[in-house]
């Protein structure tokens, strides 16, 4: 029964060390040269045949080809290029991957250079990083006078913060038109260096959005006080109506009916 048992364990043994020298290690390499960046991989030997390969970032196929080489390379621009990639050899279910990164400092972008916002009102400041490695700290200031005011979570009641390994908040509650207007900068910072963004954030007064509605009040009111005005100085005296001519003398005819009794009294005299 021992006996048994060891012959079957030998033979797992052997079918397990025939699998794993059936595909050598991949030996991966990232070469920087000038603006490019060329990421290889080489798998040592294979007593499978190859029928492809595909290069991956975040699920995302970046390569794909069906060469029957032991090898394959990706290049690419150096902005924008960190991360992890991976090299698949196809059937990958026989033969593998392997994991390629090309780590380097961090790239901090602002979601939004500027944000406005009310006072009384809560805003939220976000930056963002793509970097590889990803962002381990994270910290948020206030420049004022070309000094910077750290800002830490939950200071002074009103600055929150929250942060994770590629994104960064910073909420403001009940802003204030004196105290809180500003530039803020975010700084991350990963085992490669540290970078920052900055942004802007302006707070108006919260009588602010009724100004354009007073300002067309104000036009219409001026628009018609000049009209009225205008129609007032143009206006000529209301003339009479045809029955008003008709039963009131005209002042240049009365005369004519004087002159005509004069001429009647002159005859008799006569």
């Amino acid at each position: 029964m021992a006996a048994a048992l060891l012959l079957a364990l030998g033979l797992v043994l052997l079918d397990v060390q025939g699998t794993s020298a059936a595909v050598g290690p991949i030996t991966t390499t990232v070469n920087d040269i000038g603006s490019k960046v060329y990421l290889t991989c080489l798998m040592n030997h294979s007593d499978i045949a190859v029928t492809g390969h595909q290069w991956l970032r975040d699920g995302k196929v970046l390569k794909e080809d069906e060469l029957p080489d032991l090898h394959t390379e990706y290049q690419m621009n150096k902005e924008g290029s960190m991360g992890e990639y991976f090299c698949v050899f196809l059937p990958e279910e026989a033969l593998g991957r392997a994991a390629v990164t090309v780590p380097g400092p961090p790239v901090i972008k602002a979601t939004r250079k500027s944000e406005h916002a009310s006072e009384g009102e809560t805003v939220t400041l976000v930056c963002k990083s793509d970097s590889y490695p990803p962002i381990d700290t994270w910290v948020w200031y206030k420049v004022v006078d070309s000094s910077y005011q750290v800002i830490t979570n939950d200071s002074q009641s009103k600055f929150f913060v929250s942060s994770s390994g590629a994104r960064s908040e910073l909420r403001i509650k009940e802003l204030d038109m004196t105290l809180d207007p500003g530039t803020y900068a975010c700084n991350g910072t990963n085992v490669e260096g540290t970078s920052h963004a900055t942004i802007t954030l302006r707070v108006r007064s919260h009588l602010a959005a009724l100004w354009p509605f007073l300002g067309i009040v104000a036009e219409v009111l001026v628009l018609v006080t000049i009209i009225f005005i205008y129609e007032k100085r143009r206006k000529p005296d209301e003339p009479l109506d045809d029955d008003d001519a008709g039963s009131v003398p005209l002042k240049g005819n009365a005369p004519h009916v004087n002159d005509k009794g004069k001429n009647v009294r002159q005859r008799n005299a006569t």
